[in-house]
């Protein structure tokens, strides 16, 4: 989904330009307190020491700017070098949604008092590669895209599909969802298949997207008797969104009260 994307492009790391080469980014982790702010721990090369007179900082994914809302947190131990920091999602820049979520360039740079870098870390991340990035799944489906109010309804000759799939944008812009496909399985049946047309989601809400209809019976008796016998629902399919570079497709696995 566009917001669990773009959350993950945002959480994405650190590098540098100093007067020496970067530290190498070995791993990057996310964590998620809440929906508008995202945590992020770089785990780099070991520093020969860290610059007691570090003042300032600065990110960039790509060539562009990531605003950082925490005090620069640099630590030297367990033969790497740890750098932690906050962004608030809401600054960040929409030209993020453009960039290759499979190799992003990322830079971090830290710098004294006096203006100039003294440390540096960075490298091109693989957002897809647990071994690079770690991420929450779990908290940043709860945060971000939801699936809930699951009913099947059946009668003599339809059963009756209803839920509803809410989607958050935390950014501070609007992102345009050029098409959303899906399919709705509870057991091993899938109950409903549909494609919806294009919705925007607007900067700073949650927007609710119906899904509701009534399918034959016999097409679907299998999951309705799932249903019943309490087999949670799961929601597959593609939300595809606009973005500076064009559209880019993003999957959706939601698992019902997830």
């Amino acid at each position: 989904m566009p917001i669990v994307y773009a959350l993950l492009l945002a959480a994405a790391a650190q590098a540098a330009t100093s007067s020496s080469p970067p530290l190498a980014v070995q791993r990057i982790s996310v964590a998620v307190p809440d929906p508008d702010r995202v945590q992020v721990t770089v785990h780099a090369a070991r520093s020969p020491g860290v610059r007691a007179d570090l003042a300032g900082q600065r990110l960039r994914l790509g060539a562009v700017p990531v605003p950082l809302d925490s005090p620069v947190d640099v630590t030297v131990g367990g033969g790497e070098t740890q750098i932690d920091f906050e962004v608030k999602l809401r600054t960040v820049p929409e030209a993020v949604l453009g960039l290759d979520p499979n190799r992003m360039p990322v830079l971090w740079e830290g710098f004294g008092s006096g203006g100039a870098p003294v440390l540096a870390a960075g490298g091109t991340i693989d957002l897809g590669d647990p071994g690079e990035v770690e991420l929450p799944l779990a908290g940043l489906y709860r945060a971000y895209a939801r699936l809930s109010d699951v009913k099947l309804t059946p009668s003599l000759a339809a059963v009756s599909v209803h839920a509803l799939l809410s989607l958050y944008n935390p950014f501070g812009f609007d992102v345009v969802a050029t098409g959303l496909e899906y399919r709705l399985v509870v057991g091993s049946q899938a109950v409903l298949s549909a494609k919806r047309p294009g919705f925007r989601l607007r900067a700073g809400r949650r927007s609710d997207v119906l899904i509701e209809q009534d399918v034959p019976f016999g097409d679907v008796a299998g999951g309705a008797a799932a249903f019943l016998r309490g087999e949670p629902a799961l929601l597959e399919g593609t939300l595809t969104v606009r973005t500076p570079q064009g559209e880019r497709a993003i999957p959706l696995q939601l698992r019902a009260g997830m």
